[in-house]
């Protein structure tokens, strides 16, 4: 009996020391206390750590809890007044009219909107070529006005007070060199002086208003004005080869019908223009029935491949004469749906296409101007990625993978393995994909095109959850969703599946998901779905923030524009960016989940090769906890007090 108790005893035991080990609560990093209370804190995408009090507004090393730089002009300001200007780690600060643009590194004033004399301010972007920001838009007395001001003294470089109109697009050709594409000229600017190269009107129309002098002007203003809450749909095309630019632009009509009905139809234009002087190719330009699409430089001339809902005409211009190479008279071919991506291989173009919530495969063969295919091919999802196969092409969608066979147009597989690209990864010839309707993990061999089962048993998630990320370890396949867990072997047998109970208040993971999101951003930076992990992940974030949420979307093209930076400030940060990249390259032995213990709030960083915690940060009872993490360093910070932020590494 005495042996049976001792058991039991030494059970119960062994459960209370493996229940502390795995709730035991994650070492303190740092611990800083403030002068202020504690109203907000945040990590940017680039990984600039601030706290925001009623007393200032503050940079922090995230590393060592050490005060950079404090500025007590932004003390009490609310967390949607700041954000990461688009493309760039520097923060754009809104006080009432007033637009300030913050250096993350330094916290020096790199631009005040009130001190430069500009009332209005419409467009600002940095040139990390020409190591300055760009700013236009209105002066004090209504006026137009444009400058540069330096990167790294935040001095005025050059002041424009040309009439530019609305600024459409900004392109720099180098570091001497920037275009701007307006809604009635185009302007070469010397992006060091400020001096105007050229300037030519982007059509006849425009030309035409120009030559009416003040007259001119004042119906230019008022065009301008009619369409000043629009949104313009224009695209920009540089040559790859040729000093040559193109500019699409949609143009939207509404007609009545006799029964009353507002009827909508789409025209397309496209204009190119010479880079060295401004001038323009046609006398024309090339009018294209539906909206914006895509368009391929092929030989010497462009395929326009517009969006004309369920019938679209697709053509080949002549760069030169802009005149229509393929159909009836030149007047283009058919297509089901309308393009909205190409794909250029070997044989030909691969063409992707929309009719409603309808998606085409196509395949087109420019150099004779057909369309290979009997019929299109009828998919599930957009065309995300496509990988080179002995058997044809394989595609995956956001819903689904499958290969087809450009000669025929035939799928290989009857069925499609319906999937979406986060629960893929490949690994040398071969992807595992998670099947989202039998709930299986499926091999494909990118060689053979076969496809065979590798988990025998159906997951199903608890708390109605579907998994939503695949990640491939050295003990087997990892399967993730926001509160569950699972792994199996690469013979197909499950190792382990766990769920942890969310809190009732979804706001409360609003943090954690940015910090994903952001991370997310960094892994795919390099791979096919960069941009489409950013957009899954960014509206589950707006519908908690919609700031937080844009700021998530944007962030892809961030570090896009930092690979070729030119400037200290831009080599600062994109050294930052990448140094985050490759932190994330490395990959993680955990991930972090918001959870509860008892009636606690809790961060749990949960084990993927056992998916058990192995520690906690608790974050108490409140409805509200101020936190933030940094899913790229495994850190959070936490308000533990009124004046008070503790810092913990997972």
């Amino acid at each position: 009996m005495r042996k049976k108790l001792t058991r039991t005893l030494s059970f119960v035991l062994m459960l209370v020391i493996s229940w502390s080990i795995s709730h035991a609560q994650v070492d303190e990093l740092w611990k800083t206390n403030l002068s202020g209370k504690v109203l907000w804190q945040q990590v940017t995408s680039f990984g600039n750590y601030f706290i925001c009090t009623d007393t200032e507004f503050a940079a922090f090393n995230p590393e060592t809890g050490e005060k950079l730089w404090s500025n007590s002009q932004f003390a009490n300001i609310a967390n949607e007044q700041i954000e990461e200007m688009s493309g760039s780690p520097l923060l754009s600060i809104t006080l009432g009219d007033v637009i300030t643009l913050l250096d993350p590194f330094t916290g020096n004033i790199k631009f005040n909107s009130s001190q430069a004399g500009v009332a209005d301010l419409k467009t600002k972007q940095v040139l990390y070529k020409a190591n300055g920001i760009l700013v236009a838009g209105k002066n004090m007395n209504n006026d137009p006005i444009m400058l540069m001001v330096d990167m790294a003294t935040g001095k005025k470089v050059w002041q424009i007070e040309e009439r530019f109109g609305r600024i459409v697009t900004l392109n720099e050709l180098s570091d001497k060199e920037l275009l701007i594409v307006t809604l009635f000229k185009n302007y070469k600017v010397n992006s060091q002086t400020g001096d105007i190269i050229w300037k030519n009107s982007i059509s006849k129309e425009a030309e035409q208003l120009e030559s009416m002098g003040a007259f001119g002007s004042l119906l230019q203003g008022v065009a301008e004005q009619a369409v000043a809450d629009e949104d313009f749909v224009i695209n920009f095309y540089k040559h790859p080869s040729k000093d040559i630019f193109i500019i699409g632009a949609e143009n939207k009509n509404e007609s009545q019908s006799s029964s009353g009905k507002t009827m909508i139809s789409y025209e397309n234009n496209y204009i190119a223009f010479n880079i060295a002087d401004g001038s323009r190719l046609w006398t024309e330009p090339i009018q294209m029935r539906g909206q914006l699409g895509d368009l391929a430089f092929y030989k010497d001339g462009i395929i326009v491949l517009p969006n004309d809902g369920g019938r679209t005409k697709i053509n080949f211009f002549d760069l030169e004469t802009a005149i229509g190479k393929w159909g009836k008279k030149g007047r283009g071919i058919s297509i089901k749906g309308g393009i909205y991506k190409h794909i250029q291989t070997k044989n030909g173009i691969l063409l992707m296409s929309q009719s409603g919530e309808k998606n085409y495969l196509n395949f087109l063969d420019p150099a004779q101007g057909l369309i290979t295919f009997e019929k299109p091919v009828r998919i599930n999802g957009e065309v995300i990625r496509t990988i080179k196969s002995p058997k044809g092409i394989l595609f995956i969608t956001t819903k689904e993978i499958n290969i087809l066979n450009p000669t025929t147009g035939e799928l290989v597989f009857d069925k499609s393995i319906q999937t979406n690209p986060t629960l893929l990864e490949q690994k040398e010839n071969t992807i595992y994909a998670f099947d989202t309707k039998e709930n299986i993990v499926k091999l494909i061999d990118i060689e053979t095109a076969t496809v065979k089962n590798v988990s025998s048993v159906a997951l199903k998630f608890e708390g109605k959850e579907i998994p939503n990320k695949l990640e491939l370890r050295e003990k087997g396949i990892f399967v993730s969703s926001e509160q569950n867990v699972a792994m199996f072997d690469y013979s197909g047998s499950q190792l382990f599946q766990k769920y942890y109970e969310a809190p009732r208040e979804p706001g409360l993971k609003r943090a954690l998901l940015y910090a994903q999101a952001a991370r997310a951003a960094y892994i795919s930076a390099n791979a096919y779905y960069a941009s489409e992990v950013l957009q899954s992940a960014a509206p589950e974030i707006k519908e908690e923030d919609a700031f937080d949420g844009a700021i998530v979307e944007g962030f892809g093209q961030v570090y896009g524009e930092l690979g070729d930076a030119a400037s200290d400030f831009a080599k600062q940060s994109f050294q930052q960016a990448n140094a985050r990249f490759k932190a994330t390259a490395e990959g993680r032995d955990f991930i972090i989940i918001f959870g509860k213990i008892e009636k606690d709030n809790t961060l749990l960083k949960v084990n993927k090769d056992t998916g058990e915690p192995e520690g906690t940060i608790n974050l108490g009872k409140e409805k509200e906890p101020i936190y933030a993490v940094d899913d790229v360093t495994g850190q959070v910070f936490y308000k533990t007090n009124e004046t008070q932020i503790t810092s913990y590494k997972l």
